[in-house]
């Protein structure tokens, strides 16, 4: 058998290095591949194919034609015919407008994602496949971080995407798109282009066209920095998350006690990888991840709330927003949500996908209702 070309080689052992840090797959395991026909999930595609066989992997790959735009059923079926050519199985999700109505408050970008991964754990859990994997790359990393510093997030949303998120998986995170469009052509592939990443909308597209370049201009390897610092804030997120569910307990059941950890004390180290809330979770994975939707909310006691240190505070919002299984308020959110507790807002408060509200001596939280 040929040598694999050296660009490919390359984004494999990255990929690899990845992988094996954050702990998954393990040996024989099954790993849905999500390939929209671009060059980072078809450098994606060639890559988990070119680790698979030593390590016994068993591969799917799974496209969806989210209809819309023209030219996107002709690319899911480019990438259904080149999975079948490599001897993968394929399955072709397409959805339908009424797909994308129960998340309008997202935007269109965030109401495609979310019916995207809405089809997409369904059918991994169909093929018997314990991960999705996701062509995300440094490049997205980055332009992920520029995002949350426009919308005043905090030092959580800098940790931007992690590796291993749930069942999730981005094997290609420290992977430049650069990278990938020289595998792809090195393996000889025509990519597919999406005509609608050349808009001035969504925002991401001016960050990607306009503003990340411009970094680079000024600073080199200004990605790469932006990269780095959601990995200093994804380990420092991990170090937290005990003291974070520590407090959570407490304030959820009684006054805040003054034995709530500290960082690093009383035997608390860093939490495992993929736990605390390190990204979005996959549906039933472990726990990780927000409840079922309908599971009534969670209650905090104001007074502890208010008692907190505000970054803590901050923290334990938004993990009591999970675990109520409503969408994770952005910063402003959040800040309204702790007026309630401290009584400098007697309203409640909502965003897209949850909602909270002062009862008494709590602050309640819950997802939008069905």
């Amino acid at each position: 058998m040929a040598r694999a070309p050296a660009e490919l080689r390359l984004v494999a052992d990255r990929a690899a290095r990845a992988l094996a840090t954050a702990g998954a797959p393990a040996d024989g395991d099954g790993l849905a591949l999500a390939v929209s026909g671009g060059a980072d999930s078809l450098a994606l595609l060639h890559t988990m194919r070119a680790l698979a066989v030593p390590r016994g992997w068993r591969l799917a790959v799974l496209t969806v034609d989210h209809g819309l735009r023209p030219g996107s059923a002709a690319d899911a079926a480019f990438v259904v015919d080149h999975a079948k050519a490599l001897g993968l199985p394929a399955r072709l999700l397409t959805l339908t407008p009424a797909d994308l109505e129960p998340h309008p408050g997202d935007g269109p970008e965030g109401a495609a994602r979310a019916a995207r991964y809405g089809a997409l754990w369904p059918a991994t859990d169909e093929l018997g496949c314990a991960w999705l994997a996701t062509g995300h790359t440094l490049d997205d990393q980055a332009e992920t971080v520029l995002l949350q510093l426009l919308r005043g997030a905090g030092p959580e949303g800098l940790a931007g995407m992690a590796v291993r998120a749930g069942r999730l998986l981005r094997p290609l995170l420290t992977v430049r798109r650069a990278e990938t469009r020289a595998c792809c052509t090195a393996v000889g592939l025509e990519w597919r282009e999406d005509p609608t990443n050349a808009g001035e909308v969504p925002l991401r597209n001016q960050v990607r066209q306009r503003l990340l370049p411009l970094l680079e201009e000024l600073r080199p390897g200004a990605a790469q920095a932006l990269a780095r610092t959601a990995g200093l804030a994804a380990d420092e997120r991990d170090w937290l998350a005990p003291l974070v569910a520590a407090a959570l307990a407490a304030t959820a059941s009684g006054p805040a006690s003054a034995a709530v950890p500290r960082p690093g004390a009383g035997g608390v180290g860093p939490a495992a990888p993929g736990a605390g809330g390190v990204g979005p979770a996959a549906p039933g994975a472990g726990g990780v991840g927000p409840t079922a939707p309908g599971a009534g909310g969670v209650a905090l006691v104001a007074a502890a709330l208010a008692a907190l240190p505000a970054a803590l505070a901050r923290r334990v919002i938004r993990a009591a927003a999970r675990q109520a299984g409503a969408s994770v308020p952005d910063a402003a959110a959040t800040g309204r949500v702790l007026d309630l507790a401290t009584g400098r807002d007697g309203a409640g408060t909502g965003w897209p996908g949850g909602s909270a509200r002062r009862a008494g001596p709590a602050v309640l939280l819950a997802p939008p209702p069905d």
